[in-house]
């Protein structure tokens, strides 16, 4: 996004949509420029933010970002939101998706059943252990610095990871 703006007030002049890849001088995005009086600058999407500067051309955004402006009830939402699909992505290596429906359809051994079983459970009691953590949480830094604790081996029949 190119935009135009006047040098003193800061009011925008001109807006037009950019292409990756192309550059456009002043004159070719707005052909009233005036260098004097008009400042141009390019963001990276393809909309401005509310509150921006620019600096050599280039639009910088002044808003918050969004992890920013999260107050604490948020952040707990934002972080267990994450766990939960971190933990579906490890225990996905662990386990694939077929391989806990062949152990339901009872294909496996009973030994390799209970392994899988047993490692989907640890998953999910972590899951559940974080949960309760990030209630406890009161402040910013506590939120942030939990972080869930996955199995990173398959868990063995007898309750411990194995290899």
């Amino acid at each position: 996004m190119y935009v135009v703006r006047n040098k003193k007030t800061k009011a925008i002049i001109h807006m037009v949509n950019s292409t990756p890849g192309v550059d456009l001088k002043p004159e070719e995005v707005f052909q009233g420029f005036d260098p004097k009086a008009m400042e141009l600058g390019r963001f990276s999407e393809q909309y401005l933010p509310s509150k921006f500067t620019i600096e050599d051309g280039v639009v910088i955004s002044q808003e918050k970002a969004p992890n920013e402006e999260l107050d604490v009830k948020g952040l707990k939402a934002q972080k267990l939101s994450q766990a939960s699909s971190r933990a579906f992505v490890e225990r996905q290596k662990l386990i694939p998706d077929h391989e806990m429906l062949n152990a339901a359809l009872g294909v496996y051994p009973e030994k390799r059943t209970r392994q899988i079983q047993e490692t989907v459970k640890a998953f999910r009691e972590e899951y559940k252990r974080f949960e309760a953590a990030l209630e406890k949480a009161r402040s910013r830094k506590d939120v942030e610095t939990l972080e869930p604790k996955f199995p990173t081996k398959l868990v063995s029949a007898s309750g411990g990871e194995s290899k």
